[in-house]
């Protein structure tokens, strides 16, 4: 049997090998899972620690104890008590199985004095803390001196070292003796002498990570054996406090067990309290969020392998069969021979388990491969000079590549039961037997499928916009795994639908044109009308699939990509938002009574500004020169933005549901239900949950950044309403609901102001720089309001406002910076759309979508391209004896090579067309269900299918190289055909 499969394999390589192919890419596909996924979650979590770490500047991997000692205990059980305690800490930090960096302890006595110093009368002797802390040579520089000697001094004296600010604060001095003793008990006195003076050697080291200056200010250092035993055996040191610190190497973390590494950390916690032990680890928290964060990353990319594991089910399915009906003649013989079908199946069970094994060695790596390329991904495919992810092979990804194999064995070995069944007579006669309808034609599974989707569609819509309406815009709870297959199973509808109707197509343009059409098309139009059940359809239908879901890939990438963009812009507004300090009338008489910084200051403005809303008092501000932002580096143009929360707008004509107060839930009396008096709090005719923006129109409409289709008409015409009625105001839509209409006249006012009158030009829902989902002290969304600047500044006292930057074309972000530094302006706050966007794509769950959507995309594509060629090659095979019948009768060459490429055009043509047509519908429809992977109200604005041209290019591009490939391809197999000798009796 061995002997009949190797023959079997060599006769058959080019299908073999893409079946290898095949099961190398599902396993590759099927193991980056676990491998990808685990390095995109490492990367978020390395990700959140550095920022947090930046933020606070705290080492996240710091894992910190500490254990106070009592005051009245002897030399060794202050010896026993360190021992017992480091030894807990040691145990639990191994239980938590976390990679550790390093291991650090110090104790240390803090009631020590100089007994050897003369002070004066009155003056406080010298007191210091004599401490000792493990490895500390290897993470200091010596400045002054040299580096203690551990041990006792033949002449009796200790050797330390301390940093010049603990110098200073005990008045020591570095290279003389001194005799020490302990507050509590003089009796008894030991020497040191400082030998040296030290700094960090690395300000970054995770060693010093609770800092030097700061924990360590009054701390003379000796060696921490030789204060542990020597010096505490002297009777004159006590250790009064003990430190056991490790550092994790969070960036080697394994995030396979983190759910039960966060109960252990709980755990620790409360055993440590019970112990008296001191305890904190700073990423605790960051842990906690990160495993919520890591299983909404863990299910998104899962979901997006969805439609390509079904894809490459039904690539091997497809390979499967074409082999099958390749090998049915050969098939039956051995029927016809005697051979059981067990033993059949055996030869192809046989062959798939060698493809099998060989992919289960291969496979794994090659999607570590992908995985480290992947990596790379900065949008859909788009690649930068990033730093590579931190994949690694785990046995997970082994099995991942072995459960693969064994799904694709059974799909390959489905098509091979039924060929089993007839012998060679019974073959013979089913070529010549009418074919009848496939099963899907009958029970009409293209239409069950496309009325599903688009059912299961509506439904999802519905209750989607059912929850916002609610108020709830955190929808990723609702994500639905059936969303993915349902669009997959839409466009595989659409592809039945198409082959359903094609052949009668074809039949009726070859009736229709049957005069005019030449000998080669006429052939062509024959055969694949023909072919209602043959494999042109299945062609048809693999082309559709793989090219539409690479459409479908493709626009679903630039969707994100392009929603992270602009909500960026979106929310900043324009390319550069800048607010800086102002002076004030109170600011000024602060100044004068209490000199403060520049920070102080800063938040003096915020706090004066409360106070003004508070008690609406008025403050003077002194506008800076505004013409100095014009001169900055790469600035295009520039303009003011003044932007001021908690506006009240009022009008009769509005009714604003008022907010439940507690005593709406309070019991009623008997007077209550007996009260006549008329409720007039059922609404109210003012909200101060209002946001105001001010601005000069003519030049916010060269600065903003805004997308046209937010809005009924182009945001300048708004603007030019603004600019020709100046007391105008354009209102957000909430406004409606409060019974406002176009024309209505509103009250604003805010603070000490006084009170101003503006008639209503428009409602929108969306604006530049506001959004719609920003949340009011009372729990609910601010509406906002937008006016012309040089207006309600006449109506109102100045106040400062915000400079919005627009800057040239490959303007230098950094440049610009500079020049704000050379110009002396000291902002208090600076945003940049572009620095923003950078980090929203650096963001860990859009490269990991962007990442498995790559890796989608291309397995897709490598399918389409293997097996298109796939079926020409066999195609081309199996028509020889029709080539060599055409020629006898009289049809050239070139006619013939004519006919293939009509055939080309008219089965793949066709298909690649309605593919790209059916996956725009498919991404019009499915890819807005996206934005239930994120929170509404970070997702302003909404999701849109926008086709990118170079999207498209590239996919023309991957199907450009398909069809030449093919033509190459076909072109030299026909050439090696001897069609003149097709002809031969006997031959079918």
């Amino acid at each position: 049997m061995f002997t009949l499969l190797f023959r079997k394999m060599r006769n058959t390589k080019w299908m073999v090998l893409c079946l290898l192919i095949g099961f190398v890419m599902a396993s590759a596909m099927m193991s980056t899972i676990p491998i990808y996924m685990n390095a995109s979650l490492q990367r978020m979590l390395v990700k959140d620690l550095e920022s947090f770490q930046t933020e606070y500047e705290i080492y996240p991997g710091s894992y910190n104890t500490s254990y106070g000692l009592k005051m009245d205990i002897s030399g060794s059980e202050q010896q026993k008590a360190v021992e017992n305690y480091n030894n807990k800490v040691e145990a639990k930090f191994k239980e938590l199985g976390l990679p550790e960096k390093l291991d650090k302890k110090y104790i240390s006595d803090e009631y020590l004095y100089v007994r050897s110093l003369a002070v004066s009368e009155g003056n406080p002797q010298a007191r210091f803390t004599l401490g000792g802390m493990t490895d500390i040579s290897d993470h200091i520089s010596i400045k002054q001196g040299r580096m203690f000697t551990a041990g006792k001094r033949s002449d009796g004296v200790y050797e330390c070292v301390a940093t010049e600010k603990a110098l200073k604060s005990t008045e020591l001095a570095i290279d003389t003796v001194y005799e020490i003793a302990d507050v509590f008990d003089d009796n008894k006195s030991i020497k040191i002498e400082i030998v040296g003076v030290f700094d960090v050697k690395d300000e970054n080291d995770a060693y010093w990570a609770e800092g030097l200056d700061s924990q360590y200010t009054a701390v003379v250092f000796t060696d921490y054996d030789t204060m542990l035993g020597d010096c505490v055996d002297t009777g004159v040191v006590n250790i009064t406090k003990a430190v056991h610190n490790y550092a994790v190497d969070y960036a080697s973390m394994n995030m396979t067990d983190l759910a039960s590494t966060n109960e252990m950390i709980a755990k620790q916690k409360t055993y440590f309290g019970e112990n008296s032990i001191g305890f904190s680890m700073p990423a605790s928290d960051i842990l906690k969020d990160y495993e919520s964060r890591s299983s909404q990353l863990q299910l998104v990319l899962w979901l997006l392998q969805i439609p390509v594991i079904l894809m490459i089910i039904f690539y091997l399915f497809m390979v499967s069969q074409l082999n099958v009906e390749q090998e049915r003649n050969e098939i039956a013989v051995f029927k016809s021979r005697g051979a059981s079908r067990l033993q059949i199946m055996g030869i192809y069970a046989l062959e798939s388990l060698v493809l099998g094994v060989l992919t289960v060695i291969i496979g794994p790596f090659a999607g570590l491969g992908l995985c480290k390329v992947l990596g790379a991904s900065n949008g859909f495919l788009e690649f930068v000079n990033r730093r590579s992810l931190p994949v690694h092979m785990t046995i997970e990804a082994v099995a991942y590549a072995a459960i693969a194999v064994a799904v694709f064995f059974v799909t390959t070995m489905i098509p091979i039961f039924p060929a089993t069944k007839t012998t060679i007579v019974e073959h013979k006669q089913s070529k010549a037997k009418k074919k009848k309808h496939a099963l899907w034609e009958k029970v009409c599974l293209d239409f069950i499928l496309v009325g599903g989707s688009v059912g299961w569609l509506y439904y999802y819509n519905k209750t989607q916009e059912k929850l916002v309406a609610e108020g709830v815009t955190d929808t990723t709870a609702t994500v639905n795994p059936i969303m993915f297959v349902a669009s997959t199973a839409f466009i595989l509808g659409l592809g039945l639908f198409l082959i359903r109707i094609y052949p009668y197509i074809i039949r009726l343009l070859a009736r229709i044109g049957r005069r005019a059409w030449s000998p080669a098309q006429y052939v062509s139009l024959t055969n694949i009308g023909r072919s209602s059940t043959g494999r042109e359809r299945f062609l048809m239908l693999f082309l559709v699939l793989t090219v539409s879901l690479g459409v479908f890939f493709a626009n679903t990438a630039r969707a994100l990509n392009r929603n992270a963009e602009e909500s960026v812009a979106y929310e900043v507004g324009c390319d550069a938002v800048l607010t800086e300090q102002w002076y004030s009338s109170k600011i000024e008489s602060a100044q004068q009574s209490t000199p403060q910084s520049a920070s102080q200051a800063g938040s003096q403005q915020t706090a004066d500004e409360s106070d003004e809303e508070d008690t609406e008092t008025t403050i003077q501000y002194v506008e800076p020169v505004f013409e100095r932002f014009e001169k900055l580096a790469g600035v295009e143009d520039v303009t003011k933005v003044f932007r001021k929360d908690g506006v009240t707008i009022s009008s009769n004509k509005m009714n604003v549901p008022r907010q439940q107060t507690k005593s709406d839930d309070e019991e009623k009396t008997r007077d209550d239900f007996l009260d006549q008096s008329v409720d007039t709090s059922s609404g109210k005719s003012s909200t101060s949950n209002v946001q105001l923006m001010t601005i000069v129109p003519s030049d916010f409409s060269k600065v903003c950044k805004f997308e046209d289709r937010l809005l009924p008409v182009q945001l300048n015409n708004y603007l030019n309403a603004l600019a020709e009625y100046t007391p105008g105001v354009i209102l957000s839509s909430s406004f409606k609901s409060y019974g406002l209409e176009l024309g209505d006249t509103v009250e604003c006012k805010w603070g000490g102001n006084e009170s101003f009158e503006v008639t209503i030009l428009a409602f929108v829902d969306y604006w530049p720089g506001l959004s719609p989902y920003k949340e009011a002290k009372n729990g609910g969304y601010m509406d906002f309001a937008v006016m012309n600047y040089d207006y309600v500044n006449v109506q109102t006292s100045m106040e400062p406002y915000e400079v919005w930057f627009k800057l040239k074309d490959g303007a230098s972000v950094q440049e610009f910076y500079d020049s704000i530094d050379e110009a002396g302006i000291k902002p208090l706050t600076l945003e940049s759309a572009s620095q923003q966007t950078i980090e929203k794509k650096n963001d860990p769950m859009l490269q990991g979508m962007n990442g498995a959507l790559t890796l989608g995309f291309i397995i897709i594509m490598v399918m389409c391209i293997i097996g298109f060629l796939i079926y020409w090659i066999l195609s081309i095979k199996s028509r020889t004896l029709q080539f060599g019948i055409l020629r006898a009768m009289g049809m050239k060459f070139r006619e013939i090579i004519m006919m293939i490429v009509y055939e080309q055009l008219l089965v793949s043509g066709v298909a690649i067309f309605a593919a790209i047509f059916i996956g725009g519908i498919t991404s019009d429809l499915f890819v807005p269900l996206f934005q239930s992977i994120f929170d509404a109200s970070q997702s302003v604005p909404p999701f849109a299918v926008i086709p990118e041209r170079s999207d498209y290019l590239k996919l023309y591009a991957v199907i450009g190289v398909m069809l030449l490939t093919a033509f190459v391809v076909l072109g030299r197999l026909i050439k090696k055909i001897k069609i003149s000798q097709a002809l031969k009796l006997g031959e079918d």
